[in-house]
């Protein structure tokens, strides 16, 4: 385990007192120098009552525990607790929290608590004790730190509680999604001068907390407010972006892009930040600039699940911008790659292909259209619950070659439709719909096109069964009869 994530909280605090002498600073130096305990030792008892003297006793203590020496660190911890034991006033408690911060260089956060702990209870006002107690719980028990943090409301009124909670609810919400609301609840009590004051991690959390919260227009105002006092700070201007396309305010969206790009420092951009990129661009039918964006989501994207997305949504873009071919080839890919490829997925690239028939003439667009039927033809073996929709979409695909049914391509289709629909039964409105558009379909068909009275009645009989007002199925049948 990493210990620097209980001494995060805070710098460890150096307490120093008014009666320390010199030679504990001596006494320190020679520490970090590397001379021996003993020499150490003789330094510190050049001091006048040196015993007494908790605060330089865990100056030294703590010295040894920067150089990682922990024998030391304890001896020097221990005697601090010493010389205070019998104070009856003016108890620092800071042997205690020494032996704390030695248990959690050991990774005993248990241990380490139970000194903070006793820190508090030697020294009800130790608000050094509190925060590190708080810390070490926060990973136990989120809500039991926050709760004794409360406690140190009283004991030290300048320390900013609510944002140190709304801290400690944040870091439990990356492994808890359940922390977050109150991570924002936390943080919204202080006031941004307030939070501008202290450390910038505090403002970049709540910031954040905010947009995972869905509260954009919250989430935007705190990262253009940092961005007054920082305006080329990378972490801002990419909130600003991500709520600026969420909010819609595409002109503003680019406006962050280009400042995230160009004008910040120490950025490393991520897949998502093209992605946002590539949505206010889009947003402003820059559509050339929203294709460039999405092509760099994808040569930087590190999971194969991000590039799938990537690319569904690179070849949407190339749909949108009218170049259906590279639209086309990008599904393909994006086909080819997700193995979780759904029927809608197959149903986009076939329409993709529809689409380019509806441009093309000849040979060209016949070769479009069998493209699609190929696929709803696949869609039916792979995904059976579709077959309806996909004989539906087929019908449709094939009349666009057919215009006026006299090839009758559709028939096939249209005849798996009507028996398929009419052995459920209509179970919804498209099922409706559908079946009327089949019986129309194969009506004219056989009445018109093949001049075959008997083989289109029982799809007039079966319209007029659906809605017994429609108009067609009335003036056929009475012909028909």
């Amino acid at each position: 385990m990493n210990t620097m994530k209980y001494l995060l909280a805070g710098a460890l605090m150096v307490v120093s007192g008014s009666a320390m002498a010199q030679s504990f600073d001596e006494a320190v130096k020679a520490v970090k120098s590397g001379q021996s305990p003993k020499e150490v030792e003789s330094l510190v008892k050049d001091v006048k009552d040196w015993k007494k003297n908790a605060a330089g006793l865990a100056k030294v203590g703590r010295a040894y525990l920067d150089v990682k020496d922990t024998l030391n660190t304890r001896k020097y911890a221990n005697l601090a607790v010493d010389a205070e034991k019998k104070l009856k006033e003016g108890k620092t408690a800071v042997g205690y929290i020494l032996l704390g911060d030695l248990e959690v260089y050991n990774d005993n956060p248990g241990d380490a608590a139970a000194w903070y702990q006793n820190a508090i209870y030697f020294n009800p006002k130790a608000a050094e004790a509190y925060k590190k107690y708080a810390f070490i719980y926060r990973g136990r028990d989120p809500k039991q730190a926050v709760q004794t943090l409360e406690q140190l409301r009283t004991v030290d009124p300048t320390y900013p509680v609510d944002a140190e909670a709304g801290h400690i609810y944040y870091m439990s919400a990356t492994k808890n999604s359940d922390y977050m609301p109150l991570a924002l609840q936390a943080y919204q009590k202080v006031q941004l001068e307030d939070l501008s004051k202290l450390e910038p991690y505090y403002m970049t959390e709540y910031a954040l907390v905010a947009f995972a919260s869905q509260k954009n227009d919250l989430s935007k105002k705190i990262a253009e407010f940092g961005l007054k006092s920082t305006p080329r700070n990378a972490g801002y201007n990419r909130l600003a972006m991500y709520n600026s396309v969420e909010l819609k305010q595409f002109e503003d969206a680019v406006k962050y892009t280009n400042r995230l790009f160009n004008e910040s420092d120490t950025a490393k951009f991520t897949p998502m930040d093209y992605k946002y990129a590539a949505l206010a661009y889009e947003g402003i039918n820059d559509l050339d600039n929203a294709v460039a964006n999405y092509k760099k989501q994808i040569d930087c994207c590190t999971s194969e699940t991000q590039k799938i997305t990537a690319l569904k949504d690179l070849s949407d873009c190339y749909k949108a911008k009218g170049d259906l071919v590279n639209s086309l080839a990008t599904y393909e890919e994006y086909l080819k790659l997700n193995p979780k490829a759904s029927a809608n997925d197959y149903a986009g690239f076939a329409n993709i292909y529809r689409n380019m028939a509806a441009e093309q003439t000849g040979a060209e667009q016949k070769e479009s259209v069998d493209k699609a039927l190929a696929i709803y033809k696949d869609m039916i073996e792979k995904f059976p619950n579709s077959a309806d929709y996909s004989n539906f979409m087929a019908a449709r695909t094939s009349s666009i070659i057919d215009p006026d049914q006299k090839l009758g391509l559709a028939r096939p289709y249209y005849e798996a439709l009507f028996n398929s629909i009419s052995a459920a039964g209509i179970k919804d409105n498209s099922d409706k719909a559908r079946i009327v558009e089949a019986c129309q379909y194969l009506g004219i068909y056989f009445f018109k096109i093949q001049n075959d009275n008997e083989a289109a009645k029982p799809y007039f009989e079966k319209l007029q069964e659906i809605d017994p007002e429609n108009a067609l199925a009335k003036q056929v049948l009475s012909i028909i009869k």
